[in-house]
């Protein structure tokens, strides 16, 4: 495998880090346990006064500071984007945005508050919080689960239509193997939909956000039972149920 080209600035904390060349122009950097996984998408510029150019999916809040980048550079989030000091890729909901970064090209599917990316010549999907083997999606604030179902559907279809090299998910490890990532987002779905039947009534029954969460604790997959799986539960059940609790006349 050759060298890889992403650049740690001097004095940059290593931590549980991890930097692998997917293939040319194409690096993953992982951090943590479990990895959170960032996807480095390298342009070459082809003629001499043209700049470089660089795609990262899902960086780090300190990722401005924290590597060296030159020429042209933007990012894009998988789900909520985060404040970080770089150009960010603005998307519209129910599109479907193609870019060329050198030789690669790049598909993005955005919904309401997520992003599918794709690199369809090499298998590559990145998929975000859904697909993990670690973890379970997280609703953003305000959505009542409709959103995260349909971009489950729409990355199933995704893998069903095309080669799956590699699934990368923002937290968890890799998957290479379609029938494991088709399960794993059938485990998503059966999740959201368990989420959405269960709190919706409580919260109109005006029942406790506490007792709420006591109910709702079986509601976490026997093989997503992780501490990071818990936590983003304890916020699901959170949002669903303010999302869903009627207003005070």
């Amino acid at each position: 495998m050759a060298a890889t080209s992403i650049l740690l600035q001097p004095g940059s904390p290593a931590g549980n880090t991890r930097i692998r060349q997917l293939y040319p122009h194409v690096e993953l950097f992982s951090e943590g346990d479990p990895p959170a996984n960032s996807l480095f998408i390298q342009g070459r510029a082809k003629r001499a006064n043209d700049d470089d150019q660089l795609l990262i999916v899902d960086p780090s809040l300190d990722a401005a500071t924290r590597f060296r980048f030159e020429g042209r550079v933007a990012v894009i989030y998988t789900a909520e984007a985060l404040s970080v000091d770089l150009p960010l890729v603005h998307t519209v909901a129910g599109g479907v945005a193609h870019i060329r970064l050198g030789e690669h090209f790049v598909d993005i599917y955005s919904q309401k508050y997520c992003n599918v990316v794709v690199l369809p010549a090499l298998g590559i999907v990145c998929s975000g919080q859904f697909g993990s083997g670690h973890t379970l999606p997280l609703l953003a604030a305000g959505s009542d689960g409709s959103d995260e179902l349909d971009a489950c559907l729409l990355l199933a279809r995704l893998l069903k239509q095309h080669r799956l090299q590699l699934l990368i998910p923002h937290t968890g490890g890799l998957i290479d193997d379609k029938a494991i990532a088709l399960d794993h987002l059938a485990t998503d779905v059966s999740y959201l939909h368990g989420l959405r039947r269960v709190i919706a009534p409580l919260a109109q029954q005006q029942e406790s956000l506490d007792h709420v969460q006591a109910l709702a604790a079986t509601l976490i997959p026997r093989e997503r039972a992780t501490a990071s799986a818990e936590s983003v539960h304890r916020a699901n059940v959170t949002r669903l149920y303010r999302s869903c609790t009627p207003l005070p006349d």
